[in-house]
């Protein structure tokens, strides 16, 4: 067995369905993947919107993922596409080839010194060096990446090993604790449980903030039970949107930069915050200002690194959300916590009142239909969240689309339904595609995206069509960076349109010269049908909706400017 056959089993040792790739070199083992183990193929048109797909199919099923590029200018790509992986704690294991080991460091064609510029995005990054390593080092990216807090690993192999035969007989298996993340739980101490709980008990403004390790760990329903036994109010970071039903009554929303004003308002408030897997860092706690410095901090995360950092916590606590939180109920439980009423029972009425006019504000500013005629974006928003299913997925790009979906969209049942680009522009587009081949054609997928973020990727609407991976992208278009716009305008106070302002381009009609279905809506009241539309073709589509760039969404740097009102 040679090293490109090596892989190809070891891949499907892992139960990978799928292979995300723009080749080059190396061909061999995307060969054996598909002719000789049924691992498909997923070909895209660039190393970035490949590696896009990959992540968000790696997020949506807990499974280590993978993507293959070729050694030199292709790996380069790597660390723009890994970034964001890193960034959402995705299990994403990106493999290269590498200068061949006889040309190494004498000037071969695009040689690059590929993994130390990985390394600071990755959990683990190394080369392979001698293909009866394969499988040992196999395994190990993949513990990396599936392990405690995952996140991405990086495998290359020089690209003379692939043909290389590995002698004896290899050992292809998969560790089975390492198949998927959150296999392995730590449990939190006794004593540790127990000063939560007195931390709690002696609460008279409680907050539990739950982060996205909450959503990586599936313990919403822990979350959501421990929330209705102590009638607590719950906050989500943008990461941890799903931890509990928006629609839950004591849901509050999102905190942060980007965040619903009432939830930075309850935060602020509080005088002791239950934070379950969440770093507490800047983008949640809104530069470290909600909850405040003075509150009583309980955090618990999986790594230990980030206790402590961002807060003087009370108590720590290093251990799994699911498994903390079912501790946590069980001794609430037999401390009595549980009152009906609770005695911070005037606390948690007071921030439903305050959830109940956020909601108002939001029906009248969002009931607003056109702004300098053009769609309102508000309205837009709402108009899409009444078209979203229970089980549809939402792919939301980074930046504002980020923003409107994190803290508009309102999501009716608990769980990772909305996936958002951590941070880097364009992910949401070829990210859809990925998060379909996840959840399957019984479930709709929803990208929402703006016209800088479609820009990155438009070509790959072709691999959507080739593939067959119909999903719906809504384009936010209002001819600009409306960011850099709305920085430039209430921020910096002086206007350069060269640095934010683009032509007014019809994404529709590329998209139905691509050969999928494109509809252009500039009155909002086509918006809804448009979406029936594009969900009846059976093909991928896009709807260009032309909105006004003079909303913003709520973001929080915009107070001091006074034009926040969410």
């Amino acid at each position: 067995m040679n090293v490109a056959e090596a892989l190809a089993k070891l891949l499907k040792a892992y139960g990978a369905e799928y292979v995300f790739t723009l080749t080059g070199a190396p061909q061999e083992p995307l060969v054996a993947m598909h002719n000789r183990e049924g691992v498909k193929i997923v070909l895209g048109r660039s190393e970035r919107s490949v590696l896009a797909m990959a992540d968000a199919y790696a997020r949506l099923t807990g499974k280590p993922s993978f993507g293959i590029v070729q050694f030199g200018p292709g790996a380069t790509y790597l660390p723009a596409s890994l970034i964001d992986a890193a960034w959402a704690k995705s299990p994403l294991i990106g493999i290269s080839g590498a200068t061949t080991t006889g040309t190494r460091y004498r000037y071969e064609y695009q040689e690059a010194d590929q993994t130390p510029i990985l390394a600071p995005m990755t959990k683990w990054a190394g080369d392979l060096p001698a293909p009866a390593r394969l499988p040992d080092v196999f395994r190990t990216a993949v513990r990396a990446a599936v392990s405690g807090c995952p996140g991405p690993a990086y495998l290359g192999i020089p690209a003379d090993m692939f043909l290389r035969p590995i002698e004896g007989n290899p050992a292809i298996y998969a560790d089975a604790p390492f198949t998927r993340v959150a296999a392995i739980r730590p449990e939190p101490g006794s004593s540790d449980v127990d000063r939560a709980i007195a931390a709690l008990s002696g609460a008279a403004r409680p907050v539990i903030l739950a982060g996205g390790g909450v959503l990586i760990s599936e313990a919403w329903d822990e979350l959501t039970r421990l929330a209705e036994a102590l009638s607590i109010p719950v906050v989500t970071s943008m990461a941890g949107k799903g931890s509990i039903a928006d629609t839950n009554p004591l849901s509050v929303g999102v905190s942060g930069r980007y965040s619903r004003k009432v939830a930075n308002a309850v935060l602020a408030e509080c005088d002791v915050c239950l934070a379950v897997g969440t770093q507490l860092g800047s983008m949640t706690t809104d530069i470290f200002t909600v909850p405040p410095q003075t509150a009583r901090i309980v955090h618990i995360d999986i790594d230990p690194g980030v206790l402590g950092r961002a807060y003087r916590e009370e108590v720590s606590i290093a251990a799994d959300a699911k498994a903390a939180l079912a501790r946590l109920i069980d001794a609430a439980a037999s401390a009595k916590l549980a009152q009906r009423p609770p005695r911070w029972g005037n606390w948690t009425g007071k921030v439903q009142s305050m959830v109940a006019d956020w909601r108002k504000d939001y029906r009248r500013l969002s009931g607003e239909t056109m702004v300098e005629g053009k769609i309102n974006p508000r309205h837009a928003i709402r108009l899409l969240d009444e078209c979203l299913g229970d089980d549809d997925i939402l792919v939301a790009d980074t930046g504002y689309m980020a923003a409107w979906a994190s803290t508009m969209v309102e999501r009716r049942i608990a769980g990772r339904t909305i996936l958002r680009a951590a941070g880097s522009l364009g992910w949401a587009f070829p990210a859809a595609f990925g998060a379909r081949l996840a959840v399957g054609p019984k479930r709709r997928v929803v990208c929402l995206t703006g016209d800088g973020g479609i820009g990155y990727h438009l070509a790959d609407m072709e691999t959507a069509l080739r593939l067959d991976l119909p999903t719906i992208t809504v384009v936010m278009n209002n001819s600009s960076l409306a960011f850099e716009y709305h920085v430039q305008k209430y921020v910096v106070g002086e206007m350069c349109p060269e640095a934010s302002e683009f032509r007014d381009t019809d994404y529709a009609a590329i998209a139905r010269a691509f050969g999928a279905h494109g509809e252009r809506v500039a009155d909002p009241a086509a918006f809804p049908a448009a979406i029936r539309r594009a969900e009846e073709s059976g093909k991928p589509a896009l709807i260009d909706l032309v909105v006004s760039r003079e909303v913003p969404p709520p973001v929080s740097r915009y107070e001091k400017a006074g034009v926040r009102e969410l």
